[in-house]
């Protein structure tokens, strides 16, 4: 009888210690596509945040300069350049908007100075910007991470270079 119920025992033992095994794993299991699913989701968000603020950036600066002739398109070195032309104090500025080596740039000049597409400040990642106007609609296609987005802004004023 007494080997019975020692057999019995460990029966018990080895059900209760499986058991706790099945858990651990089904709980780091769990853990792990936990971390998993929110690391995905971490870069998602990251991605589409980078291509809201650039785009949006180059909507406000559109919205900011949105004068009769103050907005011009032109390519250099095969790059689409945003120009918004502006008058500080008296002194004629234009704002150059523009991707070039992978970054979205911008660059503030003196009318009269020469325009560099290395001299921009460096905003952030972009792999392409393309600008066109047609019937006074500025369609601008911001590509960054391979996914790109559409905007169109109206113009009242603006010429094609």
């Amino acid at each position: 009888m007494n080997s019975t119920f020692q057999k019995r025992h460990t029966m018990d033992f080895v059900f209760v210690l499986l058991l706790f095994c099945v858990f651990a794993m089904s709980a780091l299991a769990i853990v792990y596509i936990g971390s998993q699913v929110y690391t995905s989701t971490v870069s998602t968000m990251e991605h589409q945040f980078n291509q809201n603020v650039a785009m949006d950036y180059v909507i406000e600066k559109l919205r900011q300069n949105h004068d009769n002739q103050a907005i011009e398109i032109l390519k250099k070195d095969q790059v689409d350049v945003l120009c918004l032309h502006q008058t500080y104090q008296g002194q004629a500025y234009t704002t150059y908007i523009y991707v070039h080596d992978q970054q979205l740039k911008e660059l503030l000049l003196c009318d009269g100075d020469d325009f560099e597409l290395q001299r921009g400040e460096p905003l952030m990642y972009a792999e392409n910007l393309s600008l066109s106007i047609e019937d006074h609609l500025l369609e601008i296609e911001l590509t960054i991470h391979q996914q790109t987005r559409y905007a169109y802004f109206s113009l009242l004023g603006g010429a094609l270079s």
